[in-house]
């Protein structure tokens, strides 16, 4: 094959008018080499003339296909597709099955090298997908949290369609949902979706054109390349840690079953909150698999307190983050302690505070989310159980969480160059006359970058400078326990009156702690 294939992809329920858009697309592509493939044998037929059949290949499986066959499918389509040498190919997803299925097929090593998939399209008739969807299993779900954008039927009520649109939200919170017209989707069409690999390419290209132009920067007083020097330090510390806890964290999310987990805790409250911090040590898991996991416990019966417990210490205090911590400050073990133990102490005392007062009816009922996580994959619980259906799963989490971490990595990073360059480290490392406005601060941006913990000491060392420790341990506690993004997955499982009092609880403790042991600890300087 000489061309890389562009791959669109057709998710929903029966009659949400995937076979319509379908036909709209082969006769508007009638000029292109094009391949179409079909898992939903009897829906409906494609409205084309004859002589539009003959203008493009065409595939149908059926069900019983893909449930008994599905190995001689998979190579009869990469096949297909190998020696076909086809300008796009689209392919209506059948609407019952997971997601991963699907992805089992184009992923392959071997087909990767030649595709490119543009859109995940997801369609829905409101009423009926409203009715059928946490009703239908994990498959339908899957299809959402793997679309990058929806475009729904006009609904005659419109609170009806709000409420499905939240609940769409719930599955992916960056998925884009349109009205279902030919200038909406005409318009999405156009759009292309960026391509990590070539994202990181040009990134690499437009560093070489700045490092390029050094001397002339130079010449003109702009320190370009002591700049470029500070990022890259901190860049080659930081990404080793990220690859080591990516790779953890998508091995839990694959191979750890949530039942597992589940069965380690005690039912005592206090008993089980011990246990869901000494889980939290031995677990790395990031924040992203923390939650759904915070999630599952809460539903096997686990006492709020403990799995809360276990939500806001394991990022905080798992091996992967202590070895990053102990990296970034150069063999300091009194980092570590500081680190942990404060992590600790904030997460057991989060965990008293719903003893106290426990909510009621704090689960978002209505919704039943399955395995999934913000970092753009969806795991679901009826994938291959074989060797290579897992191992696919873990290369496709591990791929797709790194692309999307790493951004904020490098945003970080970024922030943290100009700290250094302009010379604002001293914010982190203000006295104790400061304390509390520095602590408020690098607490406020530690939520605002959402870092993972698996490499944000390297970060926020390079933020605090050497003396003064409280503000950047403000950085380190709370950063992994609540930010941007983790409010967003709460939001995927909980009412919003629980995921209000989580943040303000968290955000206070972390900050009063960290503020007292500041104070009586003379500013805690390393």
């Amino acid at each position: 094959m000489d061309r890389i294939a562009s791959v669109y992809i057709l998710t929903g329920f029966l009659d949400s008018g995937k076979t319509t858009l379908l036909s709209r697309m082969i006769k508007q592509n009638k000029n292109k080499r094009l391949l179409v493939i079909q898992f939903e044998e009897g829906e409906e037929e494609l409205e084309l003339t004859a002589s539009e059949y003959q203008k493009y290949k065409h595939l149908i499986y059926s069900k019983r296909e893909l449930d008994t066959g599905f190995d001689v499918l998979s190579d009869e389509i990469t096949m297909e597709i190998e020696l076909g040498n086809y300008n796009e190919i689209w392919i209506e997803w059948n609407g019952m099955e997971p997601f991963s299925r699907l992805e089992e097929i184009l992923l392959q090593r071997q087909m990767s090298l030649f595709l490119n998939i543009e859109k995940v399209i997801y369609l829905a008739d409101v009423p009926q997908a409203d009715m059928m969807l946490g009703q239908t299993g994990e498959g339908p779900i899957s299809q959402i949290a793997s679309s990058d954008v929806a475009f729904l039927r006009e609904a005659k009520n419109p609170v009806l369609r709000k409420k499905f649109i939240e609940k769409l939200k719930a599955f992916s919170p960056s998925l884009e949902v349109h009205s279902c017209t030919n200038k909406a989707i005409a318009h999405e069409l156009r759009k292309k979706n960026g391509n990590p690999v070539l994202e990181w390419i040009g990134w690499a290209a437009f560093a070489g054109i700045l490092i390029s132009l050094v001397p002339l920067f130079s010449r003109h007083g702009v320190p370009l390349m002591k700049a470029f020097t500070v990022f890259m330090g901190v860049f080659l510390q930081a990404v080793p840690f990220l690859i080591l806890g990516v790779l953890l964290s998508s091995a839990i999310q694959i191979y750890v079953s949530e039942k597992w987990i589940a069965r380690i805790f005690p039912q005592k409250t206090i008993p089980a909150m011990i246990s869901g911090i000494i889980a939290g040590f031995f677990l790395p898991v990031c924040d992203c698999a923390s939650i759904p996991v915070f999630k599952s416990l809460i539903k096997k019966g686990i006492p709020l307190p403990a799995a809360i417990c276990f939500m806001t210490a394991s990022p905080v205090i798992n091996p992967v983050v202590i070895l990053s911590t102990y990296y970034a400050y150069n063999g300091n073990i009194r980092a570590v302690l500081y680190r942990c133990g404060t992590g600790i102490l904030c997460s057991f005392l989060i965990g008293l505070t719903f003893i106290i007062k426990s909510p009621k009816d704090f689960l978002r009922n209505d919704i039943n989310t399955g395995n999934f996580c913000t970092c753009g994959c969806y795991v679901s619980g009826t994938s291959s159980d074989t060797f290579r259906g897992k191992f696919d799963q873990f290369c496709i989490h591990a791929r797709t969480e790194f692309y999307t971490v790493s951004r904020y990595l490098l945003m970080g990073i970024g922030i943290s160059t100009l700290f250094q360059m302009l010379n604002l480290t001293w914010i982190g490392t203000m006295g104790n006359e400061w304390l509390p406005a520095s602590v408020f601060f690098m607490m406020l941006l530690a939520f605002l970058l959402s870092l993972c913990s698996s490499s944000d000491a390297v970060v926020a060392r390079s933020l605090s400078g050497t003396s003064n420790f409280p503000p950047t341990l403000g950085f380190l506690v709370y950063g992994p326990m609540m930010d941007i993004k983790n409010v967003i997955m709460l939001h995927s499982y909980f009412k919003k009156k629980v995921i209000i009092r989580l943040t303000v609880t968290i955000s206070v403790i972390c900050y009063v702690v960290v503020v007292v042991l500041g104070m009586l600890g003379g500013g805690i300087v390393l």
